[in-house]
């Protein structure tokens, strides 16, 4: 059998992460070749002559979000029989691409990464609903009690969920214990007679105009790019709050600071913006009803001591004909055997 070659794309937010699985796959007798450095916020897609000389003959390539592959760079080699990602989310390659190539897509959707983000989506929930950073702040500046108090619980309010894959499971799962008025989920995958136990499914216009707390769980692609604009948000309750833990690209940002400018909306827990990083004058830094952290609260100790180890496992796995641990497109999984055999 050949050596097997491997492309890993470089990623400043998973350096040690990648370092850690270049290593172990070259210590296992792989030939790596490494991808250019990334502008932070810049997306890397690969010039023609960088694509011949680090893709012409990979047989598997790993990316993140930091990445965008082009269909030239799944034909760049005729060897090439899948793609691995670190993360969860696989956005940096069209998936109806790889479906057309028979090239099968193992991610990392270990434990560790989607209740780690369940997790934080629920935490980012009771922060803004018991305004907790306002709390802080009346400590703070040595400020006396409110005369009213603003807190408010999740027990008796009705909680919205748009998607509810791995993650949104995970926090529907946690939020039944807070014992909320109701849970209501709006996904194309499911029905009322699908949601699961606990949920009711309802259409998006009707969830976004009752929810005290709207969550997005979608990914993001051309049907979802811009799904919360402004007439969305002006849908919502004036006091209600949204939360964003998925993708940037979902909410229309420019029309969120108008809404909110405008006094509509109670707050909004943002872990991912369109432009990563956010730039420092973007509006949205300077509303105090936002909460703004740079696509970090679901990255914790434990997830970064396992993706090297799953990284490691998917391909090994792939190498040797077998299906990797975590499929993002199960659905390739026969036309990707037959690829393996005819490459073999």
């Amino acid at each position: 059998m050949m050596t097997p070659k491997i492309y890993i794309a470089q990623d400043p937010v998973l350096e040690e992460v990648l370092d850690t699985a270049t290593d172990r796959l070259r210590a296992e007798g792989w030939e790596v070749v490494r991808g250019p450095q990334i502008t932070p916020g810049v997306p890397l897609r690969l010039t023609e002559e960088q694509r011949q000389a680090l893709l012409s003959d990979v047989d598997i390539i790993v990316a993140s979000s930091r990445s965008r592959l082009s269909e030239a760079d799944l034909d760049a080699s005729p060897r090439l029989r899948a793609l691995v990602f670190p993360t969860i989310g696989v956005d940096a390659v069209d998936l109806e691409a790889c479906a057309a190539r028979g090239l099968i897509v193992a991610n990392g959707a270990t434990p560790e990464n989607f209740l780690a983000m369940s997790e934080a989506t629920v935490m980012l929930m009771l922060v803004l609903l018991y305004r907790l950073h306002e709390s802080e702040r009346l400590l703070r500046e040595n400020a006396g009690r409110p005369q009213q108090m603003y807190a408010r619980m999740v027990r008796g309010r009705t909680i919205g969920l748009i998607g509810s894959g791995r993650i949104g499971a995970g926090v529907i799962e946690r939020l039944l214990a807070f014992e909320p008025a109701q849970i209501l989920v709006h996904d194309p995958f499911l029905t009322p007679g699908t949601a699961p136990t606990g949920v009711r499914w309802v259409a998006r216009g009707a969830l976004l105009t009752t929810c005290d707390v709207v969550s997005l769980h979608v990914p993001l692609n051309a049907q979802t790019r811009g799904m919360i604009g402004e007439a969305e948000l002006r849908m919502m309750k004036p006091d209600a709050v949204l939360i964003n833990t998925s993708r940037g690209g979902l909410i229309d940002e420019d029309a969120l600071v108008r809404v909110m400018t405008a006094g509509h909306l109670a707050g909004a827990g943002l872990d991912v913006t369109e432009t990563e990083p956010l730039p420092a004058d973007h509006p949205l830094r300077g509303l105090d009803r936002v909460i703004l952290t740079p696509h970090i609260l679901g990255h914790t100790i434990d997830l970064y001591t396992v993706m090297p180890d799953v990284l490691v496992e998917n391909a090994t796995r792939i190498m040797k004909g077998d299906l990797p641990t975590y499929v993002r497109n199960p659905d390739v999984v026969e036309r990707w055997r037959q690829k393996l055999n005819d490459l073999n």
